[in-house]
């Protein structure tokens, strides 16, 4: 579980000439986030979602800046505090978007962020919320591909660190191939991330 996502290949940003202000703050975010600059991205989704006032998704892709930022650090004041403005930034989300799918999948990885860091503070307590998270999400919708693929490498992890086959879950990516290829949202800026990182993961099926 190295880099669990790698995001910023995956938007089309589909600029017209009539833009709102919404779309052009995105657009601008999603920018800056492709030139590394991250924390100013993520402080922009947030100035974003303030002024939307009912829009979860800014708030949900600032929390995804900081969680994806934490995989490789090392540093243990840069995890936990992006990792607590990660958590605060999808509390918002949250409070505008009860029941959400998204969500749910990027508080389970915000929980595995604290896994990878540190197994051994976090793995007792925060692995049963990474699972929790998956089984709700996938509740909601069964037919989330981003769902059923982490989750898929939440399990292959767990197989391979109880001395398990994490072959036994490929057939999940399987699935996951299929709905990411027939799901698909008219919302503008709705998360599509996560095909990108199928061969990644599918490396755990090899023999």
């Amino acid at each position: 579980m190295k880099t669990l996502i790698i995001i910023l290949t995956i938007f089309t940003i589909t600029t017209t000439t009539a833009q709102s202000a919404y779309e052009k703050g995105m657009g601008k975010a999603f920018e800056l986030w492709g030139q590394q600059k991250n924390d100013e991205a993520a402080n922009l989704f947030e100035r974003i979602g303030k002024a939307e006032k009912d829009n979860w998704l800014p708030f949900y892709y600032a929390a995804q800046i900081h969680i994806v930022k934490t995989f490789g650090t090392k540093n243990a004041e840069e995890v936990e505090s992006r990792l607590t403005k990660a958590q605060d930034y999808l509390n918002q989300a949250k409070t505008f978007s009860k029941n959400n799918a998204e969500i749910l999948i990027m508080e389970a990885m915000l929980n595995t962020a604290y896994v990878v860091y540190d197994g051994a503070k976090y793995g007792m307590t925060h692995s049963a919320k990474v699972e929790e998270l998956y089984q709700k999400a996938k509740i909601i919708e069964p037919k989330n591909p981003r769902a059923i693929l982490y989750h898929a490498e939440w399990q292959m992890g767990a197989a391979k660190f109880w001395g398990k086959d994490p072959k036994a879950f490929c057939s999940e990516i399987e699935k996951a191939i299929l709905y990411f290829d027939t799901t698909s949202s008219a919302i503008p800026f709705y998360p599509s991330w996560g095909k990108d990182q199928i061969a990644r993961i599918q490396e755990n099926c090899k023999s």
